[in-house]
């Protein structure tokens, strides 16, 4: 039971620590690279998740409720972040019609995350055992799957029309991060949250180098 608590208290500071790693990142980028509303959103979005994450790990009791918000949270922000990332760059692209899909971008985010918030809302109503629930949890991972493709999809079309070898890295990430990573929870005593925010750390770092790339080329 000692080596339990240890373990558990080790796993908390380690979590602690790299959500103020986070912090220290997204609120830094929120503050000098938050260049229009999609990087202000997103920027913001991973401090708010990283600013409750750390207010979670350093409560003397924590509540289920706030644990399960901060997995809902690790879940959906990475990917909603990257999404307005793509928005940033997106905004850069000038007036070309066709710039990553930008005539049909909107439209499909608003569908994939219209339809996202729908199966999570039905199913948070349903108890997590019955058939139905168990439905609506496949459709809503695969409905996120898609998402994160489609953020792929974007990084990828950006990066190919001059070279954005940092949209091509982020686009690269994305996929380790949601389809790789999760998978060295399976073999190694790492808790997914932990993954999840290493995870985002670097999307930051990522996505502040090819906004910047993007400028400087513009220029």
């Amino acid at each position: 039971m000692a080596v339990s608590a240890i373990g558990s208290l080790s796993s908390k500071l380690s979590l602690g620590l790299l959500n103020f790693v986070l912090a220290v990142s997204s609120g830094w980028a929120l503050k000098h690279y938050s260049i229009g509303r999609y990087a202000l959103a997103a920027y913001g979005l991973l401090f708010a998740h990283s600013v409750f994450c750390i207010l979670h790990c350093t409560h003397p009791n924590p509540g289920q409720v706030q644990r399960r918000i901060c997995e809902l949270s690790l879940r959906y922000s990475p990917v909603i972040f990257v999404t307005l990332i793509v928005g940033q760059l997106q905004s850069f692209g000038g007036p070309q019609p066709n710039f990553a899909g930008s005539s049909s971008w909107h439209p499909i985010v608003f569908s994939l995350y219209i339809s996202l918030l729908a199966l999570v809302s039905v199913r948070s109503c349903l108890n997590e055992k019955s058939k139905l629930a168990t439905v609506l949890a496949r459709l809503e991972r695969l409905n996120l799957a898609l998402c994160v493709l489609w953020n792929v999809f974007c990084l990828w079309h950006i990066a190919i029309g001059d070279e954005f070898w940092w949209s091509l890295g982020l686009a690269l990430l994305v996929l380790l991060n949601h389809f790789v990573l999760w998978r060295l929870t399976l073999r190694y005593n790492i808790s997914p949250l932990e993954v999840g925010t290493v995870g985002m750390c670097f999307s930051v770092i990522f996505a502040i180098n090819a906004a910047q790339e993007m400028i400087e080329n513009r220029r």
